[in-house]
């Protein structure tokens, strides 16, 4: 009866005691959670230019820290708009915002070639597939 009087007190004490590892191991996580925050850093960027259909896509961002600014800008051949933006503490926010008219829509060309870049991704193009204008070849440079 002893034995089991021990091992059921022993359980007891476990199980009271997990909680409390629990939050242990939550606050520890916590703070090495805003350790890597604070210390974060990156920076990359993306463009696609699209000379078969006329568009545009370009994004730039870094993060410092805990802060982090960028900018992204479309042309769809009406308008071509950037936004810059910053995230902090203080949450997302639009810094600054440009329209400008720059025609009256996409013109295709069936000649064109899409460049595309990005930081992790280097650059390549592609072109229409002269034998059939359904698909896109390729051409990666």
């Amino acid at each position: 009866m002893f034995k089991f009087v021990l091992i059921a007190s022993l359980l007891v004490s476990v199980a009271l005691a997990a909680p409390l590892n629990d939050e242990i191991d939550q606050e520890e996580k916590l703070r090495l959670e805003k350790e890597q925050n604070e210390s974060a850093q990156y920076q990359f960027g993306s463009q696609v230019v699209d000379g078969i259909n006329d568009g545009k896509i370009q994004r730039e961002e870094t993060r410092e820290g805990t802060k982090v600014t960028g900018s992204y800008s479309y042309n769809d051949g009406f308008v071509e708009r950037t936004v810059h933006y910053e995230a902090d503490e203080n949450g997302y926010r639009v810094v600054k915002e440009d329209m400008e008219v720059v025609g009256d829509g996409p013109v295709f060309n069936p000649q064109g070639q899409a460049d595309v870049q990005g930081s992790l991704i280097g650059k390549y193009s592609i072109k229409l597939d002269q034998s059939d204008d359904k698909h896109y070849k390729d051409i990666r440079s």
